[in-house]
């Protein structure tokens, strides 16, 4: 989107007051904010276009596998945090080796539990991931979109949350001039 800009008015000072001109510094700035406001609602609104998030069709067994986090600091710079489970990890590296492999070596898993005792005593941990459901047989567009599911929470999402921060800023600051013009 082209940015437009209009020219200045210069006016001489003879013919306006000290309180004029303020006013006049405050309207062009209230115009400046306005017109960024607009470029940043614009940004937003193509950033939110492109994908759908919700809770529509999920099944109630799934549970998330990555868990997401915000923070808003004192300073109104927010931490955006995505943490995996501990799960994903080993399965992700487990599906990697069966893809390489062909099948798992059911010998090296049998050695490592009898070395560690501790091991012995918990519980299997629950398999989470839903595409394990489906076994060796995961249909390939499935593991395409759970990846593409992945890059979004990663990629858009916090660039959605950072242009809607900046929108709430800067209807703050349109609001301070505002109430600025108003008292003179």
């Amino acid at each position: 989107m082209a940015e437009v800009q209009s020219p200045l008015v210069d006016i001489p000072e003879s013919r306006v007051g000290s309180h004029d001109q303020d006013k006049n510094v405050l309207i062009n700035r209230l115009d400046e904010l306005l017109e960024k406001y607009l470029h940043t609602l614009d940004k937003y609104q193509r950033n939110r276009s492109t994908t759908h998030y919700g809770q529509d069709n999920y099944d109630e067994r799934m549970q998330a596998i990555r868990k997401v986090s915000i923070r808003e600091e004192a300073d109104n710079s927010m931490i955006f945090l995505v943490a995996a489970k501990k799960e994903e990890a080993e399965i992700k590296n487990q599906s990697d080796e069966e893809s390489k492999n062909g099948k798992l070596e059911k010998e090296s898993a049998s050695t490592s539990t009898a070395t560690d005792p501790d091991k012995e005593s918990e519980k299997p941990a629950k398999i989470v991931d839903p595409l394990r459901w489906f076994g060796i047989l995961v249909p390939p567009a499935l593991r395409s979109a759970q990846s593409s599911f992945f890059a979004a929470v990663e990629g858009p999402v916090p660039q959605l949350m950072d242009v809607a921060r900046e929108l709430r800023n800067q209807e703050i600051e349109i609001g301070r001039v505002r109430k600025q013009i108003k008292k003179l």
